[in-house]
């Protein structure tokens, strides 16, 4: 049986080289080509790689498994003049085809108990239909569904873990523009929305009033401007920055707005998951409309459009994958791993989660933990604070520390949330009655052990059955 065995292990080395060298995930050119009327293109955004060319991408519609075909949103299939939306990182999980998220996992009812903003503004932005709009429109435009792939405690289970993270940094859905850069905005004459920027140290929260205006000790407002990230990888940005702006308001109306930005020349921090930059703007831009400068001309759309402010969310929560891991929040959501969320979206802002971190970011973990518990509770899905069982795996990684909030804050009365979280899961099984089945007699099973096998290596085996010969010859 020692044939049979080197050709199972020859079988799964095989399998292991080649995940190694594509890194587990073959562009889909390479992994059965484009069909008709598509062509091969290039994720230009993502990584430095053209359409054409020796390296291009247009090589890979085949069975290229290297450079740039071997990771799979490098290089992707997309028919001539429809819009150019790179594909999401995949699951690998079955697509729930004929289910409706907003129809049949998240009611509205269930919505509202989780969303609930305190601000006029949250209220406008953070609605039941802007996130079903938005749900939908991603879904229609890739593969790998938000909240419609495997099954349906693992839908639950993303659904709970996006909507906690989306809260948290929204300060409870209620934070539409970034505070502090984004004072008292007023709408001119024109139609557009103009800001007033204030550095942190002069900010107050508690009365969203600045003490300082920007412009005392700057020339120009030129924040979140990444001068690395241009041209194809960024909106234009530059380090002289943006001028202060002549705000156009009614005669005699009010005061001149002095210190004011344009709120569409700005790239700070907006929607339901924190797009900031201005490559921030871009890759949204791409993922959504297929159009790279689309928010890099109106960012403050995702301040105002309840679609655009949860789509771009979920764009970040499927498409956001930090080399160091490999893998995205969906992914680690599908796996039940609510602090490998963390660490994706965070990472060491928040991971590990100790006082060796800054007090916000541990107070932020604190939030999570006790949000997760109660989104959980309404959704009727547990998900476990680290589930990996290779601590090494790059496709599982964990936030340590949540264990410990987690059990803490039930101790100290800070998330009551999570002490009746257990109590409140909806089952999946199966309620069909389970047939009994009888044990097989003696006789029965005396069948499978008749000394007319097949022959190996000249000796005859004590077994006839085929099922009987596939087990042994994989396990001897």
């Amino acid at each position: 049986m020692q044939f049979y065995n080197n050709t199972f292990l020859l079988f799964l080395a095989t399998i292991s080289s080649a995940t190694a060298q594509t890194g587990g995930a073959l562009s889909e050119c390479a992994n059965g080509g484009c069909t008709l009327g598509e062509y091969c293109v290039g994720n230009s955004f993502l990584k430095d790689v053209d359409d054409t060319g020796e390296y291009g991408c247009s090589k890979c519609n085949g069975s290229r498994d290297w450079w740039p075909c071997n990771f799979e949103t490098t290089c992707f299939c997309n028919a001539e003049g429809a819009p150019r939306i790179p594909p999401a990182p995949k699951s690998r999980l079955n697509v729930n085809a004929a289910l409706d998220t907003c129809r049949d996992v998240l009611t509205e009812d269930i919505f509202n108990n989780i969303v609930q903003p305190r601000s006029e503004e949250g209220k406008q932005l953070f609605t039941y239909a802007g996130l079903c709009d938005a749900i939908a429109n991603y879904n229609q435009h890739h593969d790998e569904k938000f909240a419609q792939m495997g099954t349906m405690s693992q839908i639950r289970q993303e659904l709970a873990a996006f909507l906690t993270h989306a809260l948290v940094e929204t300060d409870g859905f209620s934070v539409t523009r970034e505070e502090h850069h984004c004072v008292n905005p007023i709408t001119g004459l024109d139609g557009n929305v103009y800001c007033m920027p204030c550095k942190e140290q002069f900010y107050v929260k508690e009365t969203k009033t600045c003490t300082q205006s920007y412009f005392v000790d700057e020339q120009t407002y030129n924040q979140y401007c990444d001068l690395t990230r241009q041209n194809n990888q960024g909106c234009s940005c530059t380090v002289s920055g943006v001028q202060m702006a002549n705000v156009p308001l009614q005669n005699n109306s009010r005061a001149p707005a002095i210190g004011y930005v344009r709120a569409d020349d700005m790239y700070f921090r907006r929607g339901s998951f924190d797009t900031s930059f201005n490559y921030g703007y871009m890759g949204a831009g791409i993922s959504i409309m297929g159009d790279a400068q689309y928010f890099c001309e109106r960012p403050d759309l995702l301040a105002t459009n309840p679609q655009f402010a949860w789509q771009t969310g979920i764009y970040k929560w499927m498409e956001h994958q930090p080399y160091e891991f490999g893998s995205t929040a969906h992914k680690q959501a599908l796996k039940g791993n609510f602090g490998g969320t963390i660490n994706v979206l965070n990472g060491p802002l928040e991971c590990p989660s100790s006082m060796n971190i800054s007090e916000k970011h541990v107070q932020m973990v604190r939030d999570r933990v006790r949000e997760i518990c109660r989104a959980g509770s309404l959704l009727g899905v547990m998900l476990e604070l680290n589930q990996c069982e290779n601590p090494y795996d790059r496709d599982c990684p964990r936030c340590d520390g949540i264990e410990e909030i987690y059990y803490s804050c039930q101790q100290d009365g800070s998330c009551p949330e999570c002490t009746d979280w257990g109590e409140n899961l909806i089952s999946t099984a199966p309620t069909v009655t389970p047939a009994i089945i009888q044990s097989p007699t003696f006789e029965e099973w005396g069948k499978y052990w008749q000394p007319s096998g097949p022959t190996i290596n000249g000796a005859t085996t004590s077994y006839s059955s085929p099922v009987w010969y596939s087990i042994v010859s994989l396990v001897v």
